[in-house]
């Protein structure tokens, strides 16, 4: 019986060691510095990784498919925080009372829309861009989606142009809908948010009618390559390694890469 008691005692510390603190404590996180050896949340596909690495030592990264997941795997316990860009973390945590978003960035961050590289689409889709960043419709639009009126998120009726006809084709644009309030499935089944916004405003101011296309975040340059979608996004980094195979219209949004945690968690 003693024995047996012992070998308990002893799984059972050893069980707790492993959930990062003594006596079965959780370790909290007061700093960036406090994620070393952490076990961190990412969607499949995404390279946060490669953000996070170089200023967070020994971070054991695991892959979901949803933001979804991952709030349910930090609160089980199966990892001690997500990685998101920034507007998308802070609706998750806004969505789940139990998390919260932690007040220090991973590393700063820019994201846009990912097209074949050398296209005039790219060329063309940046001049537009450029012009709503000019003439405020962008700041307008982070009001809208980033903002707490729902009433207010509902994609444009655009009518301005009296030459539009959709002559100049079909923008079909795969996108990953699971990260609201960028890009996600609205009340009536279709895909809305902020990017969406953007991407049927582009395609309008470019004489072109939009096909929405919602693909997991892994599919997506794939599916550019593979000329399943003329355009692909979803807060999607702009970095140096995919721009060696695309090009990008963007920044549509700079912001960063941040932490999702448990508010148990959250140290001072």
């Amino acid at each position: 019986m003693n024995r047996w008691i012992c070998a308990v005692t002893v799984m059972a510390a050893l069980f707790f060691t492993g959930c990062g603190g003594k006596g079965g404590e959780k370790k909290a996180f007061a700093s960036l510095a406090d994620f070393d050896g952490a076990k961190i949340a990412s969607l499949s596909g995404a390279v946060f990784a490669d953000f996070i690495d170089p200023v967070i030592p020994n971070v054991n990264h695991v892959y979901y498919n949803s933001p979804a997941d991952m709030a349910q795997a930090v609160m089980a316990g199966r990892a001690d925080a997500i990685a998101l860009d920034m507007p998308v973390a802070k609706y998750l945590a806004a969505q789940h009372p139990g998390l919260v978003l932690f007040p220090y960035v991973a590393a700063d961050d820019r994201y846009g829309f990912a097209v074949t590289k050398g296209s005039q689409l790219g060329v063309k889709g940046n001049e537009v861009l450029e012009r709503f960043r000019e003439d405020g419709t962008l700041t307008k639009l982070e009001s809208i989606w980033f903002g707490a009126d729902n009433s207010k998120k509902a994609l444009p009726v655009l009518s301005h142009r009296a030459d539009f006809n959709g002559s100049a084709g079909t923008l079909r644009y795969a996108c990953d809908v699971t990260s609201a309030p960028m890009s996600y499935i609205g009340s009536d089944g279709s895909p809305v948010g902020y990017e969406i916004d953007i991407v049927s405003r582009i395609a309008y101011e470019l004489n072109m009618n939009v096909e929405f296309v919602p693909m997991a975040f892994s599919g997506l340059l794939p599916a550019l390559a593979s000329g399943r979608a003329g355009m692909v996004g979803g807060s999607m980094s702009i970095t140096e390694e995919r721009k060696k195979s695309v090009d990008f219209i963007g920044p549509n949004f700079e912001g960063g890469i941040a932490l999702v945690v448990r508010k148990d968690r959250l140290g001072k």
